[in-house]
């Protein structure tokens, strides 16, 4: 089946609001409040740009495709400020996708999304094609922005020990439906759903 078939064969009811405005406005249009990191990077970015003209696509999506020198200087030396804080050397900006580790590249998806000045990055899966170490310097970033930026998260994670450590609040789903939620340290210590007990004790998280 196809991609056109297999969209074919969903529906699709309901919007998304901000602020009581649907997030399909025009005045979100060129600057929508939230942005995704998806599990996989390397789909993230295309594989014929360097890092650095991917970097600058959310300053051409607000100011023009063809960007002056002076505002492409600002947005350059807007990028490099990040560089350090996220662990990325300068000399990978001139690399393809392809050049660069997973860990890497995961780094600079976030920072592509945090370049659109969002309020909100939904992260979808972000740590689960990476090893171990990686993971922890990536949730050790996330957990830097939220707290020095001010910026929030949304994590969609099948990894209930990821999830643990870095959420405040908590909705489980069983077949698309939030069937419980509450503050995270609690329904991992006291779940009131039968699910929900279930996948806590399948990975032993209950004494965490």
């Amino acid at each position: 089946m196809g991609i056109r078939e297999l969209v074919k064969s969903y529906r699709f009811q309901g919007e998304i609001l901000w602020n009581g405005e649907s997030l399909q406005s025009k005045q979100f249009q060129s600057n929508p409040p939230i942005q995704p990191v998806f599990q996989d990077p390397y789909s993230f970015f295309s594989p014929f740009q360097s890092l650095l003209e991917s970097l600058l696509e959310p300053t051409k999506i607000k100011r023009g495709i063809f960007l002056s020198p002076s505002i492409r200087k600002t947005a350059i030396e807007n990028i490099e400020s990040y560089l350090d804080r996220f662990q990325l050397d300068g000399s990978l900006l001139n690399k393809k996708p392809k050049e660069l580790s997973g860990g890497q590249l995961q780094r600079f998806a976030i920072l592509r999304a945090i370049l659109s000045g969002p309020e909100l990055i939904l992260l979808d899966e972000p740590v689960t094609a990476l090893d171990a170490l990686v993971q922890i310097k990536i949730v050790s970033l996330i957990k830097e922005l939220n707290g020095k930026d001010n910026l929030g998260f949304v994590l969609v994670s099948h990894d209930l020990g990821l999830v643990k450590n870095l959420c405040d609040d908590l909705y489980i789903l069983e077949k698309g439906r939030i069937i419980e939620f509450g503050n995270a340290r609690e329904v991992f210590t006291n779940p009131k759903e039968n699910f929900t007990r279930e996948l806590i004790q399948a990975r032993n998280l209950s004494d965490l």
